[in-house]
C-alpha cells in the first residue's frame, strides 16, 4: 500500500473521530426521543445483533412474552428496541418501546436507595445511625446466650447485612392489622425474630428497604412516592416514573400476573407486601417507568448525578453509591446496589470489575459500568401470564452481546477510487447557496444529473462504495456552502456490510439530522433505496436481502415525516409487478442501473427541481 493511500485512510478516520467527538461527549440537552447510531459511538450494531437473537430466542421458547432493550453508551442512547408482545393474554398485544414496567425490586435501587442518599448529603441521615433513632420500637439484634445487643443500622439496611428476615407472611400481617396497614408493616419487621448479627452475612431482604422507607418518610414528612418524584423523577424529567401509576403512564402499562379471578395485575405492583400491606406505595418494590425514563437516571448515574443540566446527587454520593463499604467487601453490595453478590449475574462476563446493577422479580433488570459508561436496560414482564417465566440467563446473555460491541469501530476502508473522489472534490469550486447537491453512493455517482435534468447547478456528490456514515464524515465538503437543495439516497452499501435494519436507519437519520442542523436553509429530500435482483449473482453479501429494503424504506419514510421533509418513494418505479425484485430491463448486475433506469429516476425528480 503506497504511503499516500496509508494517509488518505489516516486522514479520514481522523475525521471520523473528530465528527463523532461532540456526539459522544455532549450531554447538555438530552436526547428527548432521539436514538443515537451505534456507530457513532465506537459500536458495533452487528454487534448488538446478537443481543436481538438472544431475547427472540427466549420469546421464541415461550420463556418470555417480550422485552424492551436499552443501551446508553458516552452519555446517549445508543439502542432502543422492543421485542414480542407486552401482553399475551387474555389476547396478544404487541411490545414498544414505550411500554411502561413494574419495575419490582429496582425501586429499591431507583427510589428508595436513592432517596436515602439524598437525606445523607443534605445531613439530615448518616449510614451509621441506628435505626431505632428513627423508629423508637425498633428492636436491636441480640444475643441469645449473653442478651448483649448490637445497633442495626442504616448502612446495615442498604447492604442487606442487617439481619432482618428476607420477607414476611402476607397473609398473616394481613389478617393481624388489616390491610393496607404500613404501621402494622413497620411494627411486624421492628420487633421480628433478628437471623444473625448485623455485618457478619449477607442476607437479601424486602424488609431491609420497607424499614428504609419509613426512616426516608420520618425524616422528610412526605410518603416515599412524593419524595421520589419531587427529588428524582421530576428532576430529571422522568416523566413516567413512579408509584401507582394513573392517565397515559397506566394505559402503557405491561400487565404482570394472571390472578385466580381471572384478571392480571396491571398498573398495580406484583410484590404482594408492597400491594397488599403497603398499599402499592413500598421502600421494596411499587415503582413503574420505561426505558426511556430508566436511561436518563443511568445517563445520571454514569455522569455522577448530573442530566441536562439538572443534578440528583453529588458526585461523592454517587461513587459512595456504587461502592462496597470497608468491612462488608465479602459480600459484594453497596449502598442500595449488587455488584458481585450471587444476585449479580445480569452484569454478565465481560463488564468492567465495577459494574453495578439490580433486578426484579418481574423480570426487569438495570446495570451500569462506570469504567466503560455503559448502562443496559432490560426491562421483562416474565411473569406475565402464569408467572413462571425465567430470564437470569438471558440477562447474562444480553449483557455481553451488549460489552462485546463496545469500542468495536466501524470500519471505514474503502477503494482507492472513494479516496480518489473524495480528493477530486477539493479541487473543485466550493459548494454554494446556489447548487443542487446529489448525496449518495455508486447509484448517484453514475447519474448524469446535470445533463439528464438540463440544470448547471447541480453537483454529484456520489460516491462508489459509500456507506451512510462515509456520507456522515464527508459532509463537512458540502455543509458550509449552505446549497439550495440536496438530494440524499444511501444504503445499498450498508445493507451488504451486514447491518441491521436499525443501524441503517438509524445512521441515515444521523446523517439527515446533521444537514439539517447545519444547513437549516436547504430543502433537503430523502429518496428511498431502490430495489435489486438477486438473480444475476453479481453481489454475494446482498443475498437474501431483498426484503431488507421496503423494511428500510418504510422507516425512512416515517423519519421525513418526523423532521418534516420530502420523501421520494423511487422504490415501486423499478420493481417487478407485485414483487420486491428490481427489474432485469433496467440493469445490467442487479444493483446498478442502466440509461433507461436513470430515466425512469429523472423522471420522477422533474417536480421537485
Amino acid at each position: 500500500m503506497c504511503n499516500t493511500e496509508i494517509e488518505a485512510k489516516l486522514r479520514y478516520y481522523f475525521l471520523f473521530l473528530l465528527l463523532s467527538l461532540p456526539f459522544s461527549l455532549s450531554f447538555g440537552e438530552g436526547w428527548g426521543e432521539a436514538v443515537i447510531a451505534p456507530e457513532l459511538l465506537n459500536m458495533d450494531s452487528r454487534r448488538l445483533a446478537y443481543a436481538d437473537e438472544a431475547i427472540l430466542k427466549s420469546i421464541e421458547n415461550k420463556e418470555i412474552p417480550g422485552a424492551v432493550l436499552a443501551v446508553v453508551h458516552k452519555g446517549k442512547l445508543a439502542y432502543l428496541k422492543a421485542y414480542g408482545n407486552k401482553q399475551t393474554y387474555p389476547s396478544p398485544i404487541p411490545m414498544d418501546v414505550n411500554t411502561v414496567f413494574d419495575m419490582a425490586s429496582v425501586s429499591k435501587s431507583m427510589s428508595t436507595a436513592i432517596s436515602a442518599m439524598i437525606l445523607i448529603e443534605r445531613g439530615q441521615l448518616r449510614m451509621a445511625d441506628p435505626v431505632v433513632d428513627f423508629i423508637p420500637n425498633f428492636e436491636d439484634w441480640k444475643s441469645e446466650e449473653d442478651n448483649y445487643t448490637v445497633a442495626i443500622r442504616v448502612g446495615d439496611l442498604l447492604t442487606h447485612t442487617s439481619g432482618l428476615p428476607p420477607y414476611a407472611p402476607v397473609k398473616e400481617l394481613e389478617e393481624k392489622y388489616g390491610a393496607p396497614n404500613p404501621d402494622g408493616m413497620i411494627e411486624y419487621i421492628s420487633t421480628c425474630k433478628r437471623d444473625f448479627r448485623p455485618k457478619t452475612k449477607f442476607q437479601y431482604s424486602c424488609l431491609n428497604y420497607i424499614t428504609l422507607q419509613r426512616i426516608i418518610e420520618t425524616i422528610s414528612g412526605k410518603n416515599l412516592s412524593a419524595f421520589a418524584k419531587e427529588n428524582i423523577f421530576d428532576i430529571l424529567g422522568m416523566t413516567h416514573t413512579g408509584y401507582q401509576p394513573t392517565g397515559e403512564t397506566l394505559e402503557r402499562v405491561a400487565p404482570t400476573e394472571k390472578q385466580e379471578d381471572g384478571s392480571v395485575l396491571r398498573g398495580v405492583v406484583h410484590d404482594p407486601l408492597a400491594r397488599v400491606m403497603n398499599g402499592g406505595i413500598s421502600g421494596n418494590a411499587g415503582v413503574f417507568s420505561d426505558a426511556k425514563d430508566l436511561a436518563i437516571l443511568a445517563a445520571t448515574l454514569l455522569n455522577n448525578g448530573t442530566y441536562n443540566g439538572k443534578r440528583i446527587l453529588s458526585p461523592l454520593g454517587v461513587k459512595t453509591m456504587r461502592t462496597v463499604p470497608r468491612g462488608l467487601e465479602e459480600f459484594g453490595r453497596t449502598p442500595g446496589w449488587d455488584i458481585y453478590s450471587p444476585y449479580a449475574s445480569n452484569s454478565g462476563d465481560l463488564f468492567g470489575p465495577n459494574t453495578y446493577g439490580h433486578t426484579g422479580f418481574t423480570g426487569t433488570s438495570f446495570i451500569l459500568d462506570p469504567d466503560n459508561d455503559t448502562a443496559v436496560i432490560l426491562l421483562i414482564n416474565s411473569v406475565h401470564p402464569s408467572g413462571t417465566g425465567n430470564v437470569v440467563r438471558l440477562r447474562s446473555l444480553v449483557a455481553n452481546a451488549v460489552a462485546a460491541s463496545i469500542n468495536c469501530p466501524p470500519e471505514r476502508i474503502y477503494f482507492q477510487h472513494y479516496y480518489n473522489r473524495v480528493e477530486l472534490f477539493k479541487t473543485e469550486a466550493p459548494i454554494s447557496g446556489k447548487d443542487i447537491v446529489f448525496l449518495g453512493n455508486s447509484l448517484t455517482e453514475g447519474g448524469k444529473w446535470s445533463e439528464l435534468l438540463g440544470k448547471k447547478n447541480i453537483r454529484n456528490r456520489g460516491v462508489a462504495g459509500d456507506v451512510a456514515m462515509g456520507v456522515y464524515d464527508r459532509l463537512d465538503q458540502i455543509l458550509p456552502g449552505r446549497p439550495k437543495k440536496i438530494f440524499f439516497l444511501i444504503g445499498a452499501n450498508d445493507i451488504s456490510h451486514d447491518l441491521t435494519v436499525d443501524s441503517i436507519v438509524n445512521a441515515i437519520t444521523q446523517v439527515v439530522d446533521r444537514i439539517q442542523q447545519e444547513s437549516p436553509k436547504t430543502k433537503l429530500y430523502l429518496q428511498s433505496l431502490l430495489p435489486i435482483n438477486e438473480s444475476f449473482g453479481r453481489y454475494k453479501r446482498m443475498t437474501g436481502k431483498t426484503n431488507m429494503i421496503p423494511e428500510i424504506n418504510k422507516r425512512l419514510e416515517t423519519v421525513a415525516k418526523e423532521r418534516k421533509i420530502p420523501f421520494i418513494n423511487l422504490y415501486p418505479l423499478f420493481t417487478k409487478p407485485e414483487t420486491n425484485i428490481l427489474r432485469e430491463e433496467l440493469t445490467g448486475d442487479g444493483l446498478h442501473l442502466n440509461e433507461e433506469g436513470y430515466k425512469i429516476w429523472v423522471k420522477a425528480l422533474k417536480p421537485y427541481i
